[in-house]
């Protein structure tokens, strides 16, 4: 594999050398708009007026960018490529040519021996390995495990798919009839049977399949840290949906960057670029934004193929306690608040905004039993902020006090935040 990679022009500069010039898709659409122009303006004889100078200006004015690429050295100045034994690379041994592990389909065109060959190899009709990876890493997406759990190992080191024949079918439809086609792979995994199971489970399935590792059940595990914070900002309307651009610094506790010694200072970022998806969140590949630390993001100094899942209290008191989950509250509150009094009692209208945001947030509505819980919890924590405002300003800082009812009503809005209903899929 080494070989393939082992003459390329670029490792012999310190720079972005080799360049190659190329337009951009908004350049080329601006010069195809001008030639067409310069053709009309010809077509009629007219070549000298000031409009067609100008254009002909406009055009030659559009400059391509120089893109870095990785370009292989000519035949008289290749490098000679070695095993390493026992993998250090201090210890040189046979000299060897590019190719593959000969248990894998051979390389059989003119580039054989470049990077073209292996590109080709990689994506080849009779080579069923690229698409095994990536069926099982988009079903390890949609199940949260593979059907080889390895996802990151395909090799001897790693696990045995727990149904071959599985993997092998939908490889060889994503090749063959989707043409490599993601959309038309995952149509075929969600409008499965095995997918749109119910995620209930029984002591015959526990004591069958505990971990899901054959689904028989519906897939049932925890969002991502990106998720549960996109998710949170989405529910309460809060979520920036702009897409592009630098990154951006949501809320983050005070002094908790400067630790890492860094140059740059924290701001939060204004005009609602803080409510930006998780995606656009600002960090250095050591330090990632706290609070998704605790919902396993890895940091940046190494290639991570699988999150591992963890469960600790930690995460509940950030989804609790955060600021950006609180202010997700209390938009989420504002909403249930604003429900129209379409009852004559007030118990009753508030049946009515808690099952709207119980609504809003899982499309369902709540069981009585949970409806009860939700209401005794509103009715209690309402007396104890008309018996302590002081308490309000506690809970959201003294620059917000909100009446006693708001202020319960965001503490309800919390609750449903944080149900596993809503933090889990399935």
């Amino acid at each position: 594999g080494l070989a393939f990679f082992n003459n390329t022009a670029d490792a012999d500069y310190g720079n972005d050398f080799p360049r190659k010039k190329l337009l951009s898709p908004g350049q080329k659409k601006d010069i195809d708009a001008l030639k067409k122009d310069l053709k009309a303006q010809q077509a009629i004889g007219d070549t000298l007026s000031d409009s067609y100078v100008q254009m002909i200006a406009k055009m030659e004015a559009i400059q391509p960018a120089g893109v870095p690429i990785m370009k292989e050295l000519p035949l008289n100045e290749q490098r000679k490529s070695h095993i390493f034994e026992r993998g250090n690379w201090l210890v040189k041994g046979d000299t060897v040519r590019p190719n593959i592990p000969h248990i894998l389909p051979a390389i059989d065109n003119v580039n054989a021996e470049n990077r073209l060959g292996l590109a080709q190899w990689l994506v080849h009709p009779e080579n069923p390995l690229t698409a095994r990876v990536i069926v099982n890493r988009f079903w390890e997406n949609i199940f949260g495990i593979g059907l080889v759990e390895t996802v990151e190992d395909f090799g001897t080191q790693g696990s045995k798919p727990v149904n071959q024949a599985l993997l092998d079918w939908l490889s060889n439809r994503f090749i063959h009839h989707h043409q490599w086609s993601v959309k038309g792979l995952l149509k075929d995994i969600v409008l499965s049977a095995t997918y749109q199971q119910s995620t209930q489970i029984d002591e015959n399935k526990i004591a069958q399949d505990a971990n899901n590792q054959l689904f028989t059940r519906g897939a049932r595990f925890r969002l991502s840290a990106e998720q549960i914070r996109d998710q949170a900002l989405t529910v309460s309307g809060l979520l920036n949906r702009e897409v592009f651009g630098e990154s951006v610094m949501p809320y983050l506790p005070e002094g908790v960057y400067s630790v890492i010694r860094h140059i740059h200072k924290w701001e939060t970022s204004p005009n609602g670029n803080n409510h930006r998806r998780g995606l656009y969140t600002f960090w250095r590949k050591t330090s990632p934004y706290p609070s998704m630390i605790s919902f396993d993001v890895p940091s940046r100094e190494f290639c991570v193929s699988r999150r591992v899942r963890t469960n600790t209290p930690l995460q509940a008191m950030i989804t609790l306690n955060d600021p950006v989950y609180m202010e997700a509250a209390v938009a989420l509150a504002k909403k249930m608040q604003s429900v129209a009094n379409t009852a004559n009692t007030n118990n009753d209208n508030l049946t009515e905004k808690i099952t709207t945001g119980f609504e809003h947030l899982l499309f369902k509505k709540p069981t009585d039993e949970q409806l009860a819980e939700l209401t005794t919890f509103y009715e209690r924590t309402l007396k104890d902020y008309q018996s302590n405002p002081m308490a309000i300003s506690e809970l959201l800082g003294e620059s917000a006090t909100p009446e006693p009812e708001m202020a319960a009503m965001i503490n309800v809005a919390n609750v449903l935040l944080n149900m596993d209903e809503f933090l889990m899929k399935g």
